[in-house]
């Protein structure tokens, strides 16, 4: 089905367009077009991604650095490898060829959008490593830009064996619920073809064909073996250093996220040295084309919607019969639409196979959205979230797909899947997956007050402060309701008082009653065991008795699980328990197991 009509706002207050999406090749990527006071530079930047969670991390940079590109005159593509991102998945497992052929038919697509005979090639981890394998075989590169590079598959692999590890120490997975093949990290597993072809690959193998200017851009605490460096050399390159800086504080999970702006400031620099930064660039050749992606039983399109085409998404419909739902699946936190461990794909294809349609969207900061002027700049529990859902829901109805809408969530994006319900009725069920409340009294993310203290006791505490990467207030505020939260659960009449002021649930129950009453379902999911339970326990008792008053409300819990939801056998279950809540919504008969 085609995407929305492509409308755009001239106001200055909904913030820049989000990229065009474009189709090519069974490939699926987004083309920023140069823009600025002057006219298109004779250059244009291929992003290659790195794999895995630190693609996760760095979804948004790259966004960042596509619109900071494109406001100085440099038109942009990045895109997924197959079986990576919102890409189809690998049928024949091609390993590192598929993404090879992949390159090329990129590079060749952004020369024909942009107008450039010659492109700078960016790479990031992995993604560095293929970019100098790529740009060595060519002759028409620009520069190549080659940050946090991976020289070396086989070390690469036991780099990830170890973040893989570090990953799941900190989301308290059992020894029994980690995925411990090569290569997987954070629920994304990576296929064995592709780790058989990094066990071979050696990025510096292939012989330069031409020289060309080479950033090399570092992690802070590494240094590059002397080996590159001579290799490049000895091709003719011309080479500059650029540690990358704040690298790391990108791939932590700060609240909000650090974006390494003035190393963004840096790869500008790099680009304007270059000789073709002085010419212009022809005509284009072509413009984005968007067509679905079919495979087997269901087909996606990547789209824009919203003021100003402000919002990416991804619908994903039924290649068979159509049951008449919709699911909305919201962004969760800084996971942009992909999902924890690529599980919002996962879910989708497998809803479409029951015929089931489903939108998987960026909400604004997030991702591939741009942010809206205005907004605050840590995308958590805040109304405008609500917005955004609202859009989603318009660009379904426009297309035909709103009769019977769901909209679901997992951790913050629960909040707002609740919020976004009860606020309008032309949602018919939601899913709220992981919520850490229903009414919000914290300042950002909540966590255990285990962390905090940890956080308070580590070297360097006020520092962080100073730099804003620790929120003092907000820890504060968040302490004190998890301490007040938790004095309240003691028998009742000890804190009487405190218990009217905290508990909250007369707004809660409140709210739940206006979903009955309107008939709205809602399904609520959490990982037993999960912190995120403690407030929904305090407003509906140790054993959730409450929930009884709220006949249209059902509760679910996923065994061995974390709030992530990384264990495949977890995210199976979740996606079992979505299915059936579709399907019924639909009419349709389900067997239970």
């Amino acid at each position: 089905m085609a995407a929305a009509a492509d409308g755009r706002d001239g106001r200055e207050d909904v913030g820049l367009p989000a990229a065009r999406p474009v189709v090519y090749a069974n490939l699926t990527g987004h083309f920023t077009a140069a823009g600025g006071q002057e006219r298109p530079k004779g250059l244009a930047v291929l992003f290659l991604r790195p794999w895995g969670l630190e693609e996760l991390l760095t979804r948004k940079f790259y966004r960042y650095l596509a619109d900071l590109f494109a406001a100085n005159g440099v038109a942009s593509l990045r895109f997924d490898y197959p079986g990576t991102g919102n890409a189809l998945d690998d049928p024949a497992e091609d390993g590192l060829a598929s993404w090879r052929e992949a390159i090329e038919s990129s590079a060749d697509e952004l020369r024909a959008l942009s107008g450039v005979s010659r492109i700078v090639v960016l790479g990031q981890g992995l993604g560095a490593g293929l970019a100098c394998e790529f740009a060595a075989g060519a002759t028409d590169i620009a520069g190549l830009a080659l940050l946090a590079p991976v020289f070396k598959g086989r070390g690469y692999l036991r780099e990830l064996s170890l973040w893989s590890k570090f990953v799941d120490d900190g989301l308290g997975l059992r020894p029994e619920d980690r995925d411990s093949t090569p290569g997987s990290i954070a629920g994304i597993a990576m296929p064995e073809k592709l780790v058989s072809d990094l066990r071979r690959f050696k990025a510096l193998e292939p012989e330069f064909r031409s020289r060309m200017p080479v950033l090399l851009a570092p992690r802070p605490e590494v240094q590059i073996d002397p080996a590159v460096t001579e290799k490049l050399r000895s091709a003719g390159c011309a080479l500059q250093y650029q540690v990358y800086r704040d690298y790391n504080a990108m791939l932590t999970d700060a609240s909000p996220p650090v974006l390494p702006v003035a190393f963004g400031d840096d790869l500008l620099m790099w680009l304007k040295s270059l000789p073709e930064w002085r010419c212009q660039a022809a005509a284009p050749a072509k413009a984005p084309q968007v067509v679905p992606l079919a495979s087997g039983y269901f087909r996606e399109t990547p789209l824009r919607f919203g003021e100003n085409n402000r919002l990416v998404g991804t619908l994903c419909e039924p290649s068979g019969p159509f049951t008449g739902v919709t699911v909305a699946i919201l962004s969760t936190s800084y996971d942009y639409q992909i999902g924890w461990g690529r599980m919002n794909v996962q879910l989708a294809r497998r809803l479409a196979e029951k015929g089931i349609a489903t939108l998987r969207f960026d909400g604004a900061g997030i991702g591939d959205s741009p942010p809206v002027p205005g907004r605050n700049a840590q995308v958590l529990y805040y109304k405008s979230q609500i917005e955004d859902a609202e859009l989603a829901y318009e660009t379904l109805r426009s297309l035909d797909l709103a009769e019977k809408v769901i909209v679901l969530g997992r951790c913050s994006g629960a909040y707002t899947a609740f919020e976004a319900a009860l606020e309008c009725a032309h949602w018919k069920a939601c899913i709220s997956i992981n919520p850490y409340a229903f009414h919000w009294r914290f300042i950002g993310l909540p966590h255990p007050i285990r962390k905090y203290w940890a956080e308070f006791r580590e070297p360097g505490l006020m520092a962080r402060i100073r730099e804003g990467r620790f929120d003092l207030k907000a820890a504060a505020v968040n302490v004190l309701v998890r301490l007040i939260d938790r004095a309240v659960q003691y028998p009742a009449g000890i804190f009487p008082v405190l218990e009217k002021i905290t508990r909250g649930n007369r707004k809660v129950h409140k709210a739940f009653r206006k979903l009955a009453g309107r008939g709205t379902r809602l399904t609520i999911v959490y990982s037993e065991g999960d912190e995120a339970m403690e407030t929904f326990l305090i407003n509906f008792g140790r054993n959730a008795d409450g929930l009884a008053a709220f006949p249209n409300t059902s509760l679910h819990f996923i065994a061995n699980a974390d709030h992530n939801l990384t264990p495949l056998p977890a995210r199976k279950q979740l996606f079992r328990v979505v299915e059936e809540e579709a399907l019924f919504l639909a009419g349709v008969e389900v067997d239970r197991p």
